[in-house]
């Protein structure tokens, strides 16, 4: 997953819960994201775990030597600036000082390379290199540069069951784990909901126009929304579809071909390629073509920033939005959004999901993909102590009480709980609106979301919810991800083939496809023959030698 779509999934949260919550005794009753909403531990002890005691510490107290922990985070020197109560909870309970080490989003694996080489790494590190760099991955491990995660997790059962997922376990050298990988969604289920095609039902409804049944039909509708004034307001202003970014706009090929949209390689002639070297992509190729050169897409997709162009939807401009439905929700979402720049109009009276047409063999298509992107890797030269440390402390983010302070706050400073489990929030509004998580602690962003992203607690059916976002955007969002598990199929997805490893294959990394998708969509010349001029492109960077060495391995694996 791409940093962009990463920000925008996180974006879709309501700033703060807006009721007092009744009955929600647990943590799925709440809802926040990591990027609108901010946590905090409680302060009756709970938040540590009870481990078993190492080097020394006794059984009653784990945690009884004081340890400097420094962990890196994207923009964490911010973040940690102010060492909120989240922070100092953190600390106490685990008995650590956690020093900042910030990376940004354009350099954090380069920095990590330089401090890899320096001997320089943090002792906790935050890096993407097991999907989007497996030869870094590989040359870590053997390198010595990160610690094997025990063969026996039974002290960390949170971390037992990421480790034991079944798309992790690709992510496995010989073996051993050397990473913790932050998952989006407990399960590739979820992944239904990360593509949606927002689309104007009423201007469906002035232009006669009914729900696509194949993809000439999708082309029509957006070239009607470009040509036939659909605002009519008697001027040439508005277009199709646009896009938050590319990988949201690949759903509207899942039809045409599946595995286009998640990226994933393909079995073909008794040979596994890359999505970009398969020949299902001529036909994408051809309708992506017509579909721009028929005014059905937004001519200015090719140089507009990541959700630049969600603008054109809300202010009326164009037909359809290619985002996220959980995108919906939030003072930032697509519904808020829509409604400013549409005053007196009701977003569901006008705005709907425009569902998929099957595919050749019938089949509608959902979006799955890897249930995690990045992952958490420690230092090899941590002494024991200090690694048992790292673990609980992960362990803990990832179990219920965590998430109970990451949905609330503080027990007793944001929110109370009765012994039958009702929980009252307690802290200050702003409006209507409790004060956002986030603004009261500036740490939450980076604590609530170290081992994992919590995409799945905006999608959470819960008083809470309901509370913070609406009834209308809870059932919005539940109907969306009801249809997609009753009507859709996932994608067939090699998953192993995501963290695999060879010699050839870890060079396809600098192939980067979708720099020629758009330059193809935007030529003059045919299609299908740019696009196969570019595949000839990538024989030279190892292409046949990597498919080679794929096939050969997903054999060992009778796949």
């Amino acid at each position: 997953m791409n940093k962009a779509k990463r920000i925008g999934m996180n974006a879709v949260v309501a700033a703060a819960l807006v009721a007092a919550v009744a009955g929600c005794g647990n943590a799925n009753d709440a809802a926040n994201d990591g990027a609108n909403n901010a946590p905090a531990a409680s302060d009756n002890g709970g938040g540590a775990p009870a481990n078993t005691a190492t080097n020394g510490q006794t059984a009653d107290n784990p945690y009884k030597d004081h340890l400097d922990i420094s962990l890196s985070w994207w923009g964490i020197g911010v973040g940690f600036q102010q060492h909120d109560e989240l922070q100092q909870k953190i600390e106490k309970d685990f008995n650590v000082t956690l020093n900042p080490v910030d990376i940004g989003w354009d350099n954090y694996k380069e920095k990590n390379q330089v401090w890899s080489a320096a001997g320089q790494l943090p002792d906790v590190i935050t890096n993407s290199i097991v999907n989007d760099n497996p030869a870094t991955y590989n040359q870590w491990v053997s390198q010595g540069l990160v610690h094997a995660l025990p063969d026996d997790l039974s002290s960390y059962p949170n971390l037992e069951k990421v480790a034991k997922a079944q798309d992790v376990q690709g992510v496995y050298r010989d073996g051993k784990l050397y990473a913790i990988p932050r998952m989006t969604y407990p399960n590739t289920d979820m992944w239904a909901v990360d593509r949606a095609i927002y689309v104007r039902k009423d201007w469906m409804d002035k232009l006669g126009l009914q729900d696509p049944k194949s993809f000439a039909d999708f082309d029509a509708m957006m070239k009607a929304f470009a040509d036939k004034d659909p605002d009519g307001n008697g001027k040439n202003d508005t277009t199709g579809i646009v896009m938050n970014t590319l990988g949201y706009f690949k759903g509207v090929f899942m039809p045409t071909f599946p595995q286009f949209d998640n990226s994933s390689w393909v079995k073909e002639d008794g040979k596994w390629v890359p999505y970009y070297a398969s020949k299902q992509m001529d036909q994408v190729m051809v309708q992506a073509r017509q579909l721009y050169a028929d005014g059905g897409l937004d001519p200015d997709f090719a140089v507009e920033k990541a959700g630049e162009a969600n603008q054109k939807f809300y202010q009326g401009k164009a037909g359809a939005l290619a985002l996220a439905s959980n995108s919906v929700s939030g003072p930032n979402g697509v519904k808020a959004e829509w409604e400013k720049a549409n005053p007196g109009k009701n977003f569901f009276d006008n705005v709907k999901i425009l569902h998929l047409w099957p595919s050749a063999d019938g089949t509608i298509y959902r979006h799955t993909t890897q249930s995690f992107w990045s992952e958490t890797m420690i230092n090899a030269d941590v002494d024991d102590a200090k690694f048992d440390r790292i673990l609980s402390i992960y362990d803990w983010l990832l179990s219920p009480e965590a998430k109970e302070t990451f949905d609330y706050g503080i027990e007793g400073k944001d929110y109370t709980k009765d012994a039958s489990g009702t929980i009252t929030i307690t802290r200050p509004k702003e409006g209507d609106a409790y004060v956002a998580l986030n603004k009261e602690y500036p740490s939450y962003d980076i604590i609530s979301q170290l081992a994992a992203w919590r995409n799945a607690s905006t999608l959470e059916d819960s008083p809470a919810n309901r509370a913070a976002l609406g009834d209308g955007v809870v059932d919005f969002i539940q109907n969306e991800l009801k249809w997609q598990m009753d009507n859709a199929k996932p994608i067939p997805t090699a998953f192993d083939i995501f963290s695999m490893s060879t010699p050839a294959k870890d060079k396809l990394s600098t192939i980067n496809f979708d720099e020629d998708f758009t330059r193809i969509v935007l030529g003059k010349d045919d299609p299908v023959k740019m696009l196969h001029d570019a595949q000839k492109g990538y024989d030279g960077k190892g292409l046949q030698d990597a498919i080679k060495e794929v096939t050969e391995e997903m054999a060992k694996l009778g796949k």
